[in-house]
């Protein structure tokens, strides 16, 4: 009966059609229990948002925090994925990746802001993403360290564009990140370059990211490129998300 209770859930539909991308995108928005137009709350962005709030149950995990009093309320924006473009938005060397980074800061943050009782500024703003969708949320840090500097990296394909592009700024001494791996992620099926070993990959941001001054949560755990164990690690990403706003409130 208490899990049952947990899954009421308030999650609210819009379509966005987005000027840059030239098309409609889905945001599915989680609300809080007693959400209330008179309290701001932090909000959390996540690229494959649909697949955030199914085959990673944030919302329903979240809910269940939230109500056992071990997670601040919040607002969980989930960006959904257009599947036959994901590595073009995605990737850093997409070719619609430009326009996918100006679709999330100037339609998607400003329509969620707009429509929602939100802060509005990065350190109640946090921005999660798996494989792909970590490089975006990197990528869009990069643009704009003051809109995303706390980001949920999930798994990251850290492909050598990518390190390459990490590597030309010196300093991060403005960035926060929860990182996770899984240790058998060392032969992962990429549309791109074949078998890629993630795990090392990731290793190597981790060092990247901390030498030149970032505050790296690491986490690895036994595990493989799949949902199953996303999810299994998404109470632990919630509780430094819990940890960063409690930080910032003090």
């Amino acid at each position: 009966m208490a899990q049952a209770h947990y899954t009421k859930r308030v999650i609210e539909g819009h379509e966005l059609f987005s000027s840059h991308l030239l098309e409609e995108r889905t945001l599915k928005v989680y609300l809080p229990p007693e959400y209330r137009e008179d309290v701001l709350y932090p909000v959390l962005y996540c690229h494959d948002g649909g697949e955030f709030f199914t085959h990673g149950r944030i919302a329903t995990i979240a809910n269940q925090l939230i109500m056992e009093g071990k997670l601040r309320p919040l607002v969980i924006v989930g960006i959904a994925v257009q599947k036959v473009t994901r590595t073009d938005d995605y990737a850093m060397s997409g070719r619609r990746h430009e326009a996918y980074l100006r679709f999330v800061a100037d339609e998607c943050v400003p329509f969620v802001e707009d429509h929602y009782s939100v802060h509005r500024d990065g350190a109640h703003r946090f921005m999660a993403g798996i494989s792909l969708g970590a490089v975006a949320s990197l990528s869009l840090y990069l643009h704009d360290p003051d809109m995303f500097p706390q980001l949920l990296l999930f798994s990251g394909a850290y492909f050598e564009d990518v390190r390459a592009a990490l590597r030309e700024r010196a300093s991060y001494t403005d960035l926060r990140a929860w990182m996770l791996v899984g240790r058998q992620e060392t032969e992962v099926d990429t549309s791109v370059l074949g078998k890629y070993d993630f795990y090392h990959a990731n290793h190597a941001v981790r060092d990247l990211l901390t030498v030149r001054g970032a505050d790296v949560e690491y986490h690895e755990d036994d595990g493989t490129h799949i949902w199953g164990f996303w999810q299994r690690h998404m109470p632990s990403a919630l509780a430094w998300v819990q940890k960063r706003i409690t930080q910032q409130d003090h």
